[in-house]
């Protein structure tokens, strides 16, 4: 789709945000880890992730916060990609960063992203989640965890940091899905019978 979603506006630049405090990253011992319900377990240095970069592409970015950039230039590697050569075989992603950070995605979602090493022709900025994020032009931005370290194969979902916290389990920005349902979350907090 194109346009701006439902609800958003555009910004001239990016603001930045930190759930948690920012980890520190040395990119020497970095490694991008492929588990969970997978047949093989594999990891990539950011190095080996630079030269595997299969797609370029342009996409607006969308935050929860009512905010968008208009057509940023992305480079990157395709989820659908690292799946396949790991054989995954589950219904979610959850992945997980540096700080402690994570965000779930439907294994459907999941394979419409990439895995973002460049913006705007450059590599990531500290701030922009370096060494490298997974992003999705059809969810809200905090499902792109920043400075990711792996992706988890899961068959049954479990709320990321901000699901936690009563986001949308699924997050689609054309459809406006910030909030969990009143309902959701009060099922969620009930005592089990």
């Amino acid at each position: 789709m194109s346009g701006l979603p439902p609800g958003q506006h555009y910004l001239k630049k990016f603001i930045y945000y930190s759930a948690l405090p920012p980890p520190k990253v040395d990119i020497q011992s970095y490694r991008l880890t492929i588990k969970g319900k997978v047949d093989e377990e594999l990891s990539y240095t950011y190095y080996r992730l630079m030269n595997m970069i299969d797609m370029v592409t342009t996409a607006d970015f969308h935050c929860v916060e009512q905010w968008s950039i208009k057509d940023v230039m992305w480079e990157g590697v395709s989820i659908i990609k690292l799946l396949k050569g790991s054989k995954a075989h589950g219904n979610y992603v959850l992945f997980e960063s540096l700080d402690g950070y994570t965000s779930i995605v439907k294994i459907e979602d999941a394979e419409k992203g990439f895995i973002a090493l460049k913006m705007q022709g450059r590599p990531l900025s500290y701030e922009e989640g370096f060494p490298v994020r997974p992003f999705f032009p059809h969810l809200y931005a905090w499902k792109s965890a920043k400075w990711l370290t792996a992706m988890n194969v899961m068959n049954e979902y479990v709320d990321g940091y901000w699901e936690e916290r009563g986001y949308h389990e699924r997050g689609n920005v054309w459809q406006e899905e910030r909030f969990k349902t009143y309902e959701a979350r009060k099922l969620k907090k009930s005592p089990m019978v």
